[in-house]
């Protein structure tokens, strides 16, 4: 089918210039042309299927393989383990299905890409982006799938990251890879490949005496997008974002060329990789990473459970406890805790906070520590809410060390399940010290908002509302070279809330969901945090103040950076930088072709 016709189907004018191609496109690349590119990255071109096809009609249907799949479906590592596999899918277009029982529904790879390169090295890479840029194909980046923002791609050539995992190098202290450079960092260093995940980082750093400051999900890759937009965890409050830890980048640009990247090399592109968010600049092959000395932690952990489905009090508690965040950083503690309300069931408060304790061989130094913290523990949080346990609440309450920054990381469960459904809904945003210490009424309202009492029908089955206490400390230092949103310098908290639409709701039921997100709970979080912005990575694709939102005043500068090293616009993704001037063509479905909205042409 030409594109035009697809285009007119899906009621869009064909003066949208420029797609593009896609596999009902005259222009596709011939089965010659995939042939020479499966011959020049060494047979490593896998023509995609989706993953449940075998539970389909047809020469694939396999029912032993089906009832597997279908155990497997919602694990982050199955997930990761498939070229298109994606936690959060734009659309899934084959979920696992009894098919005796619905007949013979259409099973095909919608928003997921029609060809990946499982790429073990530059080569591969550098042969992937110049076949897509001389074919006219759609690029994406995948490496292990954590994608919320819709960063995948209709039609397009898949470059898959995940096996490129040379040996991981510790060093000592860090050396730069080219010894004219000078650095002020002394410390240790790791070389992390592009295939990575953070729990395999931490394993080796742990190996060492040491500590990486990486993500809270221990399956996100370790050098993807989430480094390259800023990354926050457990250890971000004392050392710093993760991307402020980045002392160099091995860069394949959108030329083919291999570049190092660091504060005496490409320092633009170094800069804009350290924060300015992945996938639109280049593709990182490896990243050398500051890591630090281990050291023990008291952790605490805190469950406030309403012994009745009605969130109204628990919404009071929870903004007390919001109140006391800001003393809480300060003293030391981080961590992640979380408001819960799933229909039918007891709304919840939790968290698991931690504080890294001094490095000293005195055990009197050690329990004194240790004791101040509890004590403001208790002064700040627990006196105020023992009085209300089991009167409407139950209350749990426990503080535990352990001797090093890894025990204490294994103490959590810190994985992620996969979505059957399309993305859920997400908005965040980022909340100083006075918009958590001193804002109650602006808090209640936002909580308000974002658990409503009465029933709606874009309601949530599920809603999440999740308090990141990662900034304040060394998060509030600016650091030089980075493209950090500014508000990230004056954070204490990053909200983030996530409803899930009903499971019969239909492509209609979620987009109501996800306009009711934007227009109503983000709307409640900025009026409660207006000026601040929120992190890329886990945004609100939909925010109509996206630019500013994301990217604060570094996004002129971000594109300029952009058009040195892509004028061409190989790489894009959905509202990153150099968004503007393509468009994904949807129609009644929630992916398309790629299309340039500023050129008029014929393109049958």
């Amino acid at each position: 089918m030409h594109l035009t016709k697809f285009m007119l189907l899906l009621g869009v004018p064909s003066a949208l210039a420029k797609c593009k191609c896609t596999p009902t496109d005259d222009c596709w690349p011939s089965t010659f042309e995939w042939k020479s590119l499966n011959s020049t990255v060494q047979g490593q071109l896998i023509a995609n299927e989706p993953l449940a096809k075998p539970c389909y009609a047809g020469f694939s249907n396999n029912f032993t393989q089906c009832q597997e799949i279908s155990k497997l479906y919602q694990d982050a590592s199955f997930r990761e383990a498939s070229p298109i596999g994606y936690m959060y899918p734009v659309l899934d277009t084959c979920v696992p299905i009894n098919g005796s029982i619905t007949g013979n529904p259409v099973c095909d790879l919608g928003s997921a890409s029609v060809y990946s390169i499982n790429a073990s090295g530059a080569a591969d890479v550098a042969a992937g982006v110049k076949f897509a840029r001389d074919n006219n194909v759609r690029l994406v980046v995948k490496n292990t799938g954590h994608d919320i923002r819709a960063r995948q791609g209709y039609g397009s050539l898949s470059i898959w990251m995940k096996h490129i995992k040379p040996e991981l190098q510790f060093q000592e202290t860090y050396s730069p890879s080219d010894s004219s450079c000078q650095s002020t960092w002394n410390g240790s260093a790791i070389v992390v490949g592009a295939g990575y995940i953070w729990d395999e980082v931490y394993a080796f750093a742990a190996e060492h005496g040491h500590i990486a400051v990486g993500g809270a999900d221990r399956t996100v890759g370790a050098v993807g997008g989430y480094l390259q937009g800023g990354g926050h965890g457990f250890a971000s409050h004392d050392f710093g974002l993760a991307a402020d830890q980045v002392l160099e980048y091995q860069v394949v640009l959108a030329t083919g060329d291999v570049v190092t990247a660091s504060a005496c090399q490409n320092v633009d592109l170094f800069s804009a990789l350290r924060g300015g968010g992945g996938g639109t600049f280049g593709i990182v092959l490896a990243a050398t990473l500051k890591v630090y000395p281990t050291q023990p932690v008291l952790k605490h952990s805190l469950s406030v459970t309403a012994l009745s489905t009605d969130i109204s009090a628990l919404l009071n508690v929870s903004v007390t406890i919001l109140s006391k965040y800001p003393t809480l950083l300060d003293a030391g503690f981080s961590g992640y805790g979380q408001l819960e309300r799933i229909l039918g069931q007891n709304p919840a408060y939790s968290h698991s906070f931690g504080k890294l304790l001094a490095i000293d061989g005195s055990s009197s130094n050690s329990s004194s520590e240790i004791e101040r913290a509890e004590s403001l523990v208790n002064e700040e949080i627990l006196d105020f809410l023992s009085s209300l346990n089991g009167t409407g609440f139950s209350v749990t309450s426990t503080f535990q060390k352990y001797d090093t920054f890894q025990d204490y990381f294994n103490s959590g469960s810190h994985d992620s399940n996969a979505s059957n459904n399309p993305s859920p809904a997400m908005v965040s945003r980022f909340f100083d010290n006075d918009s958590l210490s001193n804002n109650q009424q602006n808090l209640s309202s936002m909580l308000e908002a974002i658990f409503p009492q009465s029933a709606s029908q874009v309601q949530a089955i599920a809603s999440l509302l999740e308090f990141c206490l990662v900034g304040g400390g060394e998060v509030l230092s600016p650091q030089p070279h980075t493209a950090i949103h500014p508000g990230w310098r004056k954070t204490y908290m990053l909200a983030e809330n996530f409803d899930v639409p009903p499971t019969d709701s239909g492509l209609q039921g979620v987009r109501q969901v996800k306009e009711y997100a934007t227009s109503t709970k983000l709307k409640a979080m900025k009026d409660a945090t207006p000026v601040l912005g929120t992190y890329l990575n886990e945004a609100d694709p939909n925010d109509p103040d996206w630019k500013e939102a994301f990217y604060g005043n570094q996004y002129s500068w971000l594109n300029s950076v952009k058009q040195t090293y892509d004028p061409d616009g190989v790489f894009w993704c959905y509202r990153c930088v150099g968004y503007e001037g393509w468009e994904e063509i949807t129609g009644p479905m929630l992916y398309g072709p790629l299309c340039q909205t500023n050129e008029v042409g014929d393109y049958s």
